[in-house]
């Protein structure tokens, strides 16, 4: 029933034109720097928001870049493209006010975003970029279901915190369709490329499926969410112990003992990307 209304309801912002036009152009081999630009160009508004990310101590750039065409040289379209959605994510998390803090998920988003490049740049993951949209957009399905049912959400999480059970355990237990489903079809609904469904699909238990095509993406979002939920507890709305599941250990070729090392340099990348993360992206830079 939840992923056939996330669908079909308007409460569900979906990206606009533009943004849809920015991950078309950002994504095709043959585009310019000065044609994108010239497309993210037609938003001021999105412009801003944009160069607010990319001069965050995240990034670590030399000088404050006060030009798009700038900022797509120096991280790249792939990156440019991220931030776009991630301007896209924190507006669609505060189209409609309910009854959970949405700053707080924001900043689960965007830390399991950083998190999940930093693991896939700490054991040679090659496309990066992709691992930080990944990581943006894995607990969307809780953001449909507290729009389209902001009362059920609410109760899911209180419960959460109460039981000391996570929100997908919850899910399980009550039989209904998880965040994780709902999350799946949406993004299929909005036409992200498949490894972003199946990575949503899979972020809470990679070994669902360990055949999947994109079963390392997956289990990198695990462990960064993971990794975000002990950094940041509740943050997620999910109050429960983070379930490790053990099936990363062969897919990512890491033995558990790596793990306190990981732990180290996570903590240095949170440490340099906290205004990204707890900034959200409204204070907009003068340039």
């Amino acid at each position: 029933m939840l992923k056939e209304l996330v669908t079909t309801v308007s409460e569900i912002p979906t990206p606009d034109v533009i943004v849809q036009q920015i991950i078309a152009t950002a994504s095709n081999p043959n585009t310019s720097a000065k044609e994108l630009e010239k497309v993210i160009s037609m938003d001021v508004g999105l412009s801003t928001k944009i160069l607010r990310l990319v001069n965050s101590a995240y990034y670590g750039l030399p000088r404050k870049v006060t030009k798009l065409s700038e900022a797509i040289v120096i991280i790249g379209f792939k990156t440019v493209r991220n931030l776009a959605l991630s301007v896209f994510t924190y507006s669609a998390l505060h189209s409609k006010q309910t009854f959970v803090d949405h700053d707080k998920l924001w900043a689960h988003f965007m830390l399991t975003a950083v998190f999940s490049e930093q693991i896939g740049k700490s054991i040679g993951f090659m496309n990066r970029e992709e691992l930080f949209l990944a990581g943006m957009m894995h607990d969307v399905g809780k953001l449909a279901i507290d729009l389209l049912f902001p009362t059920y959400f609410y109760e899911l999480t209180k419960v959460s915190q109460s039981t000391g059970l996570t929100v997908y355990d919850i899910e399980m237990r009550m039989n209904t369709e998880p965040h994780t489903e709902v999350g799946a079809e949406l993004l299929k609904f909005w036409k992200f490329p498949d490894e972003y469904v199946q990575t949503t699909f899979l972020h809470e238990r990679p070994s669902i499926n360990p055949n999947s095509p994109y079963i390392e993406m997956a289990c990198i979002v695990h462990l960064a969410n993971v990794f975000a939920n002990l950094f940041l507890p509740g943050a997620s709305l999910s109050y429960g112990e983070p379930y490790l599941d053990p099936v990363i250990f062969n897919v990512l070729g890491i033995k558990p003992s790596r793990l306190s090392y990981l732990i180290k340099e996570l903590d240095r990348v949170y440490e340099k990307s906290r205004d990204m993360i707890f900034g959200g992206v409204e204070d907009e830079t003068r340039v």
